[in-house]
């Protein structure tokens, strides 16, 4: 008998995929240990309150950079494909400056709030800003290895920074330390990143600002940058929401039933950013026919694999959280339900096909509209269902805006069947809204 086996290989295709999914297994695993070792080693109030503390962290610095780290990560990918060699190599070190200067803005702005809205924790939030400050810009090393080839670098470098941020972050904790000093190791790490960005800078870029080269960029960036800041923000601004009107048990409970959602949005924004750049590429040589065909082949294989995995998580949502967390937090299934059902709307692309069109104008107008969407749905559910109703708020508006954006493509005269499987799509989303009311109070579960 003979086995024919294929040999696996990195490519452009799956490796920032495979590293996108290694950042969030990193996060993923860090929420899991921070809330065993807290509930293990401390009290049960003094380490929800500590779990609180790290989320306020991440919440701030989140808010803070989320929307120009991705807006210009994302750009960054086609218009490098549709650059010479040379604009290539200047438009990877004025990336890193554009980068380095709005973290020094994030830096200042976290270390202000933690002076003046957590007086007691203001040292604490001075030393996460420097890694705010240190840490953003590394962004770009990841994209240097992708864009190089260097699929085998990236994963070596995602392994190594993130294995070093899960024990420096936790083993402190486990050691009954103070959650101050697990933020000044990560400052440490953050500057060997730092340092080590600059290295491969010099190494695959032309190291000189160029004005003019910043202007034309920004401006592919700033649509992209409004859009995900209208679109995005509300993610954020539910979290604060939470903190304002719940205790800070809730707003635990909210941030740790939301975590889980990233490793849909970045298998999905992964495969979008890649197929940007290819649109791109494409539509320059006059073959856009091709490209989407391409990302309707991928998107396809996407959701044969996201779909049954959200209809897994959907029915054991409940037995996951009861085994991952602890008791304070495993009311935290029923907001990670909800946003599971983001799935629908995250396996739709046409944002894909107007970043590679480079119509980005466009998001201003669809983002503004999901924005005011969400904030009065927002209000209004939480009188209906609660802390839940923010979660199903934002399902809804998503959902509206991929709406919108795939209204604008067919205008453009690139309708919905030339990238994306309509037939296997409705039948994946008729399936998973099934499996949702079936499990709605935890009644029906695997």
């Amino acid at each position: 008998m003979v086995i024919l086996s294929k040999k696996f290989e990195l490519n452009k295709y799956n490796s920032l995929q495979i590293y996108q999914f290694l950042r969030f297994g990193s996060f993923f695993l860090v929420s899991i240990l921070l809330a065993k070792i807290t509930f293990a080693r401390f009290t049960s109030g003094f380490g929800t309150l500590l779990l609180s503390k790290h989320e306020m962290l991440m919440l701030l610095s989140s808010s803070l950079t989320f929307f120009w780290v991705s807006s210009i990560t994302n750009t960054l990918i086609p218009f490098y494909h549709a650059s010479d060699e040379t604009k290539q190599k200047r438009l990877l070190f004025n990336t890193f400056a554009i980068l380095t200067i709005f973290s020094l803005v994030a830096g200042i702005i976290t270390a202000v709030v933690g002076y003046y809205k957590y007086p007691k924790d203001s040292d604490l939030f001075q030393m996460f800003a420097l890694v705010v400050f240190l840490n953003t810009p590394t962004y770009i090393a990841d994209y240097i290895f992708y864009l190089k080839g260097k699929y085998k670098s990236l994963m070596i470098w995602g392994g190594l920074t993130f294995s070093a941020h899960i024990l420096l972050l936790c083993l402190p904790i486990y050691m009954r330390q103070t959650l101050n000093l697990a933020i000044n190791l990560l400052v440490i790490l953050s500057l060997i990143k730092f340092n080590y960005t600059l290295i491969l800078l010099m190494k695959y870029s032309i190291i000189s600002f160029h004005t003019r080269l910043i202007l034309e960029f920004m401006k592919k960036v700033l649509p992209f940058l409004f859009s995900i800041l209208l679109a995005g923000s509300m993610d954020y601004i539910n979290s604060y929401i939470v903190e304002y009107y719940f205790s800070p048990v809730d707003f635990t409970v909210f941030r740790y039933g939301a975590k889980e959602l990233p490793i849909f949005l970045i298998l999905a924004n992964s495969l979008s950013n890649i197929y940007s750049g290819e649109i791109a590429n494409y539509n320059k040589n006059g073959n856009l026919a091709e490209g989407l065909a391409k990302l309707k082949a991928s998107s396809t294989k996407l959701m044969r694999w996201l779909f049954p995995t959200t209809i897994l998580f959907i029915l054991i949502s409940k037995y996951f959280f009861q085994i991952a967390y602890n008791q304070d937090l495993v009311q935290g299934y029923k907001i990670f339900n909800i946003y599971l059902l983001l799935i629908i709307s995250r396996m739709l692309f046409p944002q894909t096909v107007v970043m590679g069109l480079m119509k980005n104008r466009i998001f201003y107008l669809v983002s503004t509209n999901y924005l005011i969407l969400n904030c009065i749905l927002s209000f209004w559910f939480i009188g209906i269902w609660g802390i839940e109703g923010i979660a199903y708020a934002t399902v809804i508006s998503f959902m509206v805006e991929k709406i919108l954006l795939a209204v604008y493509c067919k205008m453009e005269g690139v309708d919905l069947r030339k990238y994306t499987s309509i037939g296997e799509y409705v039948v994946y989303s008729i399936i998973t809204l099934i499996a949702f009311f079936l499990n709605l109070n935890g009644t029906f579960s695997l």
